[in-house]
């Protein structure tokens, strides 16, 4: 969250050029403009001119919102804006207006984030400050001192250049941002890992990996045995999503113990359209392997092992954070990689 630290740091520089009382007649005149004009770059003090902002601004939307909120002012939304929230909802049907909300959204607020249905919300790590744009024409950033549940100050400016860089900053925020429908599959997954559980459903085990699959950004790494994978990728639901993550060019690296046709044939496929977004190796001289071990970009790792001896509970897994065991599996997987691709190399030469 380095851009919205360097963002509110710019903010407070130009603040502190004009740390004085918004004149009166400055105020008025943003009020009856819909803060179109006089062109201002301000600090608010004066807490009746500031709550005036928030209200006015909600009256003369015509556009939306775009937002983004730490945890002091996603509490001061949740205590004190009730009425300006519920207006808001009003008027997004009435006015159709579009309202982008960047949190931080964890266990202790999930339900809170998700209470709010209108919005388009989406998740980031680790939110040191807040700002909102309105209609891409006025900004402001709400101020608290330590310790209070209301701001006590506010820095607005609705200079046109300045804006300019500042949704720009936004719209980058956006696009790393995670939604809030992928944020609550992170969660679950999270909350299954510190439950400890274990699945023995291979619908449940499937439907594990679909999430692993959604959620992931950049790189997912399986380490298979071929039948294990074969009972993995059987259902037109998984085709489905190995077909959109590497449409988000999510890196797909899968080996396994011996060739599966169909997912070569499709990967070969993909391939064609993308650009080699889906990398497939096998050998029969990997040795027995009777488990699966998929990563999502590095943080989470889901174990499958399977229970030749067991016909009712064929297959289980496990789902985990723990860094150790996912950098160990890293280290492995990559070591065969390694091999595969030398053998590969060598057979050429042959």
């Amino acid at each position: 969250m380095a851009i919205v630290f360097n963002l509110v740091v710019v903010c407070f520089n130009i603040s502190y050029l004009r740390v004085i009382l918004m004149d009166e007649l400055i105020y008025r005149q943003l009020q009856k403009s819909k803060f179109y004009h006089p062109e201002v770059t301000e600090v608010i003090h004066e807490i009746n001119q500031l709550e005036g902002m928030i209200a006015g601004a909600i009256k003369v939307v015509e556009k939306g919102f775009d937002m983004v909120w730490d945890k002091m002012m996603f509490n001061f939304h949740f205590h004190h804006l009730h009425d300006g929230y519920e207006a808001m909802e009003r008027l997004i049907d009435e006015k159709n207006l579009k309202i982008r909300l960047i949190v931080e959204a964890i266990p202790e607020n999930i339900e809170q984030v998700n209470s709010i249905t209108n919005y388009e919300i989406r998740h980031l790590d680790d939110i040191k400050s807040n700002f909102g744009i309105l209609d891409g024409r006025a900004y402001v950033v709400s101020i608290f001192n330590q310790g209070s549940s209301k701001p006590q100050q506010a820095f607005f400016s609705n200079s046109r250049t300045f804006i300019d860089k500042q949704q720009a900053l936004f719209d980058r925020l956006w696009e790393i941002a995670v939604p809030l429908d992928l944020r609550n599959k992170e969660l679950k997954l999270r909350e299954y890992s510190n439950m400890s559980k274990t699945l023995n459903k291979i619908d449940e085990i499937r439907n594990t990996l679909y999430t692993l699959m959604e959620t992931c950004k950049k790189e997912l790494i399986v380490f298979s045995s071929m039948d294990i994978l074969e009972n993995l990728t059987c259902t037109a639901a998984f085709w489905q999503r190995f077909t959109e993550t590497t449409n988000r060019k999510v890196l797909i690296k899968i080996l396994t113990d011996r060739s599966i046709s169909k997912l070569q044939n499709e990967g070969n496929r993909l391939n064609k359209t993308q650009t080699n977004f889906i990398q497939i190796e096998y050998s029969d001289k990997l040795g027995y392997i009777n488990e699966c071990a998929i990563i999502s970009d590095a943080k989470v790792l889901l174990k499958i092992i399977n229970n030749d001896y067991d016909c009712i509970d064929r297959f289980t897994a496990s789902l985990t954070y723990d860094p150790d065991q996912i950098l160990i599996q890293e280290i492995l997987f990559e070591k065969h990689w390694n091999e595969v691709e030398n053998l590969a190399l060598l057979n050429q030469r042959v």
